[in-house]
């Protein structure tokens, strides 16, 4: 699983979810966006600022002062997180809030919580 990208895209993605959110009629501050430090990683989340359990949240984690770093899906439902690619990223961000990238989130996760993985952390 290939889930680095870098900041310009995950800009994007944030960018998809914004437009989502207009086009679903959701109240301007839905969209919770919020950059936490622990050294050495950054985390760039995006998340619905209020909780429904059947939105998904994305997750970029970087080291350092770096430009690259792992992008990651949650799913509330089963309060765990996967790794995905930029493109599962996209279309769960341009979905963000309706059924479309809830059931994407939720199938990603639970596969990967099925399998042999071990849990995701968002910080090595």
């Amino acid at each position: 699983m290939n889930n680095q990208i870098t900041l310009q895209q995950w800009n994007e993605l944030v960018g998809l979810v914004q437009s989502n959110a207009e086009s679903e009629g959701q109240p301007s501050e839905t969209v919770y966006l919020c950059t936490t430090h622990r050294f050495p990683d950054v985390r760039h989340s995006c998340y619905d600022n209020y909780d429904r359990v059947d939105s998904p949240g994305l997750d970029f984690v970087t080291t350092k002062d770096s430009n690259t770093g792992r992008l990651s899906v949650y799913n509330g439902s089963e309060q765990a997180r996967a790794p995905i690619s930029l493109d599962e990223g996209k279309r769960i961000a341009a979905n963000f809030f309706n059924i479309a990238g809830s059931q994407l989130a939720e199938e990603i996760v639970v596969e990967y919580v099925d399998s042999p993985n071990p849990t995701y952390r968002l910080f090595e």
